[in-house]
């Protein structure tokens, strides 16, 4: 019986939601009846990748080996020529930019997940006049493609009703999922994390974790923050990178209470020695970092848009929402959260993301769409 071959298209495995929502979705895969590849454009980042995770899996990895400014030139040959010598059934491009590279191989299924608002997303990412023009291209090829039949599929149901609205196009939707085994709920080594963590050992923590640009909103956060009127009951935890964090320590590090600890490795154990998961973005796909949080039995304050509220949909109970460009709103919500029952809420969280948003069950849905892609089964198509 011959295994329906799937070959993964991403720019880098750098340790960014798409890439980690892709291991976690071949965690999962049953390679009884699948047979996986994973194919990079760029060279990795040594300290921001997650390649040795997908090595780990045993998924055979092949790199085009370009830089940046080689792939807009040379990507679609470089990738085509890797994409002949594999012969996939199904090519899975993780977002736009890989989907680019694929346009040229035709000698299969072509499947795109999009992650992302792209109006939304793009000025962070490509700039504030290159980011909306490249936006609308992009926009303008998935209308042409989804015409053609091409399929696409979107990672949570806040982007399929944006993509309805803005496009006229209704894409199926399979919700992004955590891997519950990597977030273990916090136990009684709080303490002894905080210690070992420098955090303070008796205030209530919120914990953001997330690249430090505008879509993340991390200065509203902070505002916030510095509004409470319970302020010295608690304290900011602020963890990631980005071009906004130094310009953000510069003006508020040194503030009482608010931390910036910067890119970590272990944010398992950040959030597991904090108590609130607080998110202020303006826009989302479906948040890992909103998962990862309630997978660790965390409550969540969170901005009040569409992916939020779809996150905390199954059970309201398990967080909080503030409406989105009021950090006095927020303040005040922070405020009750101080009140609340943290413990029951966090416990609610943590029900939600194995009942509802578990990697397992994301990686069961793409594998259903997969077999529905390849109508045929692997054994008839091994006797044609």
């Amino acid at each position: 019986m011959r295994k329906i071959k799937l070959a993964y298209v991403v720019t880098n495995c750098k340790k960014t939601g798409p890439i980690q929502q892709t291991l976690n979705l071949l965690r999962y895969l049953d390679r009884g009846a699948f047979e996986p590849f994973l194919v990079t454009l760029w060279p990795e980042e040594p300290d921001n990748t997650l390649l040795e995770e997908y090595r780990a899996l045993g998924v055979p990895i092949f790199s085009a080996g370009l830089s940046r400014a080689q792939s807009i030139l040379q990507g679609r040959r470089a990738v085509g020529r890797i994409l002949r010598q594999l012969g996939p059934d199904i090519v899975h491009a993780v977002g736009m930019p890989p989907y680019r590279m694929t346009l040229g191989w035709r000698q299969g299924v072509r499947l795109t997940t999009l992650r992302n608002d792209c109006p939304a997303d793009y000025p962070d990412q490509y700039g504030r006049w290159i980011g909306p023009a490249l936006a609308r291209l992009d926009l303008r090829l998935i209308r042409r493609q989804a015409a053609r039949g091409e399929p696409f599929v979107v990672c949570s149901e806040s982007l399929r009703q944006i993509y309805r609205t803005r496009c006229g196009l209704d894409f199926p939707c399979i919700c992004n999922g955590v891997e519950l085994g990597v977030w273990p709920e916090a136990g009684p080594d709080r303490t002894a994390l905080r210690a070992r963590l420098g955090l303070p050992k008796e205030k209530v923590l919120f914990v953001y974790g997330g690249g430090f640009i505008q879509r993340k909103n991390q200065q509203e956060a902070i505002e916030g923050f510095l509004k409470m009127e319970g302020r010295a009951e608690a304290a900011l935890v602020l963890l990631g990178d980005g071009p906004n964090l130094e310009p953000l320590r510069r003006t508020f590090g040194e503030a009482e209470g608010v931390l910036f600890p910067g890119r970590v490795t272990n944010v398992s154990d950040y959030l597991r020695a904090s108590d609130i998961y607080l998110t202020t973005s303006r826009s989302e796909g479906l948040p890992n970092g909103v998962l990862e949080a309630m997978a660790c039995g965390l409550p969540v304050l969170a901005s009040d848009i569409p992916q939020h509220r779809e996150a905390l949909a199954p059970d309201p109970g398990c967080g909080w929402l503030y409406p989105l460009g009021r950090p006095d709103q927020l303040a005040a919500a922070m405020d009750r959260v101080l009140r609340a029952d943290q413990a029951e809420r966090g416990r609610r969280a943590g029900q939600v993301a194995r009942s509802c948003f578990s990697a397992q069950r994301m990686s069961r849905e793409y594998q259903a769409l997969y077999r529905k892609l390849i109508p045929k089964n692997p054994s008839e198509r091994s006797r044609e």
